[in-house]
């Protein structure tokens, strides 16, 4: 079976865990970040993987198969987390949430920075096996559908903004890693990314408040830039 499949396996069954296979679990992705943090992904094995959360090697493999498998896994639940996180906080879930979704991704980034830099690679080299744009489609595309029932946004083009929103949103937070944006334009950037992805498709009130919303980011930028 291939890594990606393991991946999605893994997903689909952690609803169906016993609350001590869910504690295992916790801590096998908490040692895979502590892990990543202080050697990096090509050093770190899952060997030392297990000792680091006191499981047996042979469980990481009965789990995930391979390291490919278990850190996708731990950058695609880490990116759902805070994506969960920004629907539940939405003022609304229509542009209300794209607006909580740029606040929760930034300020969660910069609240464990050297988790999301050691991680920020793999969102980019792994694309496929971490598999975010099925994460993105559950949240973005419901609240693409949602300004398709208010009659501002066109349901033929849902799936390839999703997929933009998802790539502004990678790259924003990889050039971050990279310091091409500093941590306090980070939220600005993807609030700027989130309007050049809408507004050549949006109509209505909802195309003015994205231009606005932009030249307000803009401005924000070139504040910080001084």
């Amino acid at each position: 079976m291939s890594d990606l499949a393991e991946a999605a396996r893994a997903a689909n069954h952690i609803r169906s865990l016993t609350p001590r296979q869910r504690e295992r679990r916790a801590r096998i992705l908490d040692a895979a970040y502590a892990l990543l943090v202080r050697h990096g992904y090509d050093a770190m094995s899952t060997k030392m993987i297990a000792s680091e959360a006191g499981v047996a090697e042979r469980t990481l493999f009965n789990i995930y198969k391979t390291k490919d498998a278990l850190i996708a896994t731990a950058a695609r639940e880490r990116s759902e987390g805070f994506i969960e996180e920004a629907w539940s906080k939405a003022a609304d879930h229509g542009i209300g949430f794209f607006l909580s979704l740029c606040e929760t991704l930034s300020r969660r980034t910069l609240e464990a920075p050297e988790v999301a830099r050691a991680l920020a690679p793999v969102l980019v080299q792994q694309t496929d096996l971490v598999a975010l744009h099925e994460v993105y489609r559950r949240y973005v595309g419901r609240a693409l559908e949602e300004l398709v029932d208010r009659d501002a946004l066109d349901p033929a083009v849902i799936d390839v903004l999703n997929g933009l929103v998802t790539m502004r949103m990678v790259s924003a937070v990889t050039l971050w890693a990279g310091q091409a944006i500093a941590d306090d334009a980070l939220e600005a950037h993807m609030r700027l990314g989130v309007c050049e992805v809408l507004s050549p498709h949006v109509r209505g009130p909802l195309h003015d408040w994205s231009i606005e919303e932009a030249r307000r980011c803009v401005d924000a930028l070139a504040r910080t830039a001084l």
